[in-house]
């Protein structure tokens, strides 16, 4: 799962644009918008955080700079100590070449409450989607069976059609979105959406969920 592996599975998928999302790091993002850039493909910085709830929400940035401060506010809200079960996490360069170990407990949660995780996202001008919320593990509505008030997301990622999730109409006008969540190189790919808007980039995105100037957004 290298960003050079992810960008050419992504390309024979026939994706336009993805997210380079680690939990609750971003150190393989500023290379992967390298090769993204080499390669002829749109990618956005992003990270999937974890709140002291143990709500998983993924945080889209349009900028590497965004992303990084971000970086910085979740290491500072980790727990001290060494990553679990799942392994140190690579820093890898635009070829492969391992260049460093994050050794931090990355798959744990952070010490940030949801209303102040989502407060400081949207406070660096980030997009706000709420993960996987037709699971019950690590999403909004598993960990707590229901959204806060002071709580508001740009979007809400389903893993099954929308249809099938009757919980989710009760918050009307907040889009769905498909993704591939994948933690296999296989997976990329696996679900998608489709956005009706003028380029592949952030701002045109963020227009897209807003449904602004005839922009949108559809799950496949």
């Amino acid at each position: 799962m290298t960003p050079l592996r992810i960008v050419d599975r992504a390309l024979e998928e026939g994706l336009d644009i993805i997210a380079i999302s680690d939990h609750n790091s971003a150190e393989n993002t500023e290379v992967a918008l390298k090769v993204a850039r080499r390669k002829g493909i749109a990618l956005l910085p992003a990270m999937e955080i974890t709140s002291s709830e143990e709500v998983h929400v993924l945080a889209i940035f349009g900028s590497q700079k965004d992303v990084s401060l971000m970086q910085e506010v979740v290491y500072g809200h980790l727990a001290e100590g060494i990553g679990g079960g799942w392994g140190e996490q690579v820093v890898v360069s635009e070829d492969d070449e391992v260049l460093a170990f994050n050794d931090k407990p990355l798959f744990g949660s952070t010490s940030l409450g949801l209303s102040a995780l989502v407060g400081k996202i949207r406070s660096l001008g980030g997009i706000v989607i709420a993960s996987h919320v037709d699971r019950e593990a690590f999403s909004v509505i598993g960990q707590l069976g229901f959204i806060p008030d002071d709580v508001e997301f740009d979007a809400f990622e389903v893993t099954r059609p929308a249809e099938e999730n009757p919980l989710l109409s009760l918050y009307p006008g907040v889009p769905h979105v498909r993704s591939s969540d994948a933690h296999r190189l296989e997976d990329v790919g696996r679900r998608t959406t489709s956005f009706y808007m003028e380029d592949a980039s952030f701002e045109e995105m963020a227009k897209a969920l807003k449904s602004v100037d005839g922009r949108g957004v559809s799950p496949n």
